[in-house]
């Protein structure tokens, strides 16, 4: 995958792809999820999954891609 992942838009911490399969049929999904432990989408991020890994893990980058920054709280 040469497409760059955007930091997070919450804390602006370096983001991270993740590729997995379902325990139950060994199907892959993918998602994108926050490295910093105490942020919000480290470890709330929807999977994708359906298609060949690949196009998972490019449907994952994608969607967190067109995230738009969300300014933090102070």
């Amino acid at each position: 995958m040469d497409k760059a992942l955007k930091e997070c838009p919450l804390c602006g911490s370096p983001a991270e792809l993740k590729k997995s399969y379902y325990l139950e049929s060994e199907l892959p999904y993918s998602y994108v999820h926050c490295t910093h432990e105490g942020c919000a989408l480290h470890h709330n991020a929807p999977h994708f999954s359906g298609d060949i890994e690949a196009k998972n893990s490019q449907k994952a980058v994608e969607s967190w891609n067109k995230r738009e920054n969300i300014p933090a709280h102070s």
